[in-house]
């Protein structure tokens, strides 16, 4: 992806055109450099075996040379008119050693490392460079982004009431199973699924005021609602292509799982088997934006398969009805409950979010923007002029910031376990005050950049209305 580069790439231009560069391994080896991938994460603080030395007044090669050897480096190149040399140490010292001898030469001014520089990358995206994305500096998200936007092959599953797949800002990060000829009219993976090229709908409508023509389970995962494509949005827009808005993992992978409704309804059933269907394809990350009081164990099972079988990161929304019991199935012992913060006070709870003892972590819910498929705009939702976008709030849109956040960790850390990265995200979490509502946070506020730079894991514990 072309991201627009700030200060420190004007840095590095002037490094490109110094004639030394061109054979630099440091040319290679940056992190920001053109040879390397977007999302590369590179911790190293310097070039390895390297120094820059700066002599007090220019020295003839021969000059140098001896200064060199009495260090026992090499000169790589030079940077004009900075009268600095770049220089390999021998590797039979260390780089210690050499800045000693070379700071002990009356020739030399100061020697120092030849320090990596990272080019800051911050989106073109129309509406998050507008500021409606105001919330991702609460979370570090652009700091997050130098280190990682995304691994195509980690996805994150969106049960909810399908999702728009030819909005401009998702087609290109929805999922295809490669394992299905499309339009055959054969289960041809044998999933329960047929011609599954994009997803699965679970949804039949029976008893419902839907009109499906198709009986459950079927392919047709359009978006009939709303909900999904705007949760679909949060958690995974494409980045960086200049208009809309940006997900919280740009990168990542979208299936659409359809369990609920065009009135946003949904039961155990119909989740049970969407979340058995989004671990046994492969989905990393299953967002689960929708809950309700009742627990079941029928959906419990599904959980845990997927959890401890399949090893999928579980998210899902605390709930809105502003009180004290977080909906099931954020509640249960395999899922990441999260709770809304609000906007104008974002060390607060959002009026409308739940809490409680089960609240892993927040994340921001109020004034949320993302994705929408146009002919929903009006009526329930607040659309960006007569762009396929909106603004909406509620928990269902402070978990796929979450699970976002999950598919850029497991992004750069594959080998996690459920349980090690809900330890990731709580432990690297701001704390936010209680107020009146004792836990409501969980253990704080996300941050998605640390949740990315730690390096040691603990274990934790493991990981119908719209919310």
């Amino acid at each position: 992806m072309g991201w627009r580069r700030g200060a420190v790439v004007v840095l590095a231009g002037a490094f490109l055109l110094t004639a030394w560069l061109a054979g630099n391994a440091f040319c290679n080896s940056w992190p920001g450099g053109p040879a390397s991938a977007l999302g590369a994460a590179d911790t190293a603080e310097a070039v390895p075996g390297e120094l820059l030395v700066k002599f007090r007044e220019p020295l003839a090669a021969a000059g140098r040379d001896q200064v060199h050897e009495a260090a026992a480096s090499q000169e790589l190149g030079r940077i004009e008119g900075l009268d600095v040399s770049v220089v390999a140490v021998d590797p039979g010292i260390s780089v210690e050693e050499a800045t000693r001898r070379y700071r002990a030469q009356p020739d030399v001014e100061y020697a120092e490392p030849n320090y990596i520089l990272k080019a800051d990358f911050t989106p073109n995206d129309s509406f998050y460079a507008g500021r409606q994305q105001w919330y991702y500096d609460l979370i570090n998200a652009s700091k997050a982004w130098d280190i990682e936007t995304g691994d195509p092959s980690v996805i994150i599953a969106v049960l909810d009431t399908g999702v728009d797949i030819t909005h401009p800002d998702l087609e290109a990060n929805i999922w295809t199973n490669r394992a299905e000829i499309a339009g055959n009219g054969v289960d041809d993976d044998d999933n329960g699924c047929v011609d599954d090229v994009h997803g699965c709908n679970f949804v039949d409508g029976a008893g419902t005021s839907c009109l499906y023509a198709a009986k459950a389970p079927n392919n047709d995962v359009a978006d009939d609602d709303g909900h999904g494509t705007f949760a679909a949005g949060v958690a995974a827009a494409k980045g960086n292509n200049q208009i809309g808005v940006i997900g919280a993992a740009p990168g990542a992978t979208i299936m659409p799982v359809k369990v609920l409704d065009c009135d946003g309804v949904g039961t155990s059933a119909r989740a049970a088997a969407g979340v058995l269907y989004a671990a046994r394809a492969g989905a990393k990350v299953i967002n689960m934006s929708f809950g309700g009081d009742d627990e079941s164990r029928t959906l419990g099972e599904a959980l845990r398969q997927a959890h401890d079988v399949y090893g999928s990161v579980i998210v899902a929304s605390a709930g809105n009805a502003s009180k004290n019991l977080v909906a099931y199935p954020a509640r249960d012992e395999n899922v990441i409950a999260v709770s809304a913060s609000d906007h104008r006070k974002p060390d607060t709870k959002a009026l409308f979010s739940n809490w409680g003892p089960e609240v892993a972590v927040t994340a921001p819910g109020v004034d949320i923007a993302s994705t929408l498929p146009v002919e929903f705009c009006g009526g329930d939702w607040d659309c960006l002029g007569t762009q396929p976008y909106a603004l909406a709030s509620g928990t269902s849109f402070s978990a796929p910031l979450v699970s976002g956040a999950v598919a850029l960790m497991l992004s750069v850390h594959p080998a996690l376990t459920p349980d090690q990265v809900k330890a990731q995200l709580t432990s690297t979490a701001v704390p936010l005050p209680d107020g009146s509502f004792p836990g409501w946070a969980g253990k704080g506020r996300i941050q998605m950049d640390l949740a990315l730079q730690q390096k040691t894991y603990r274990l934790g514990l493991a990981g119908v209305t719209r919310n």
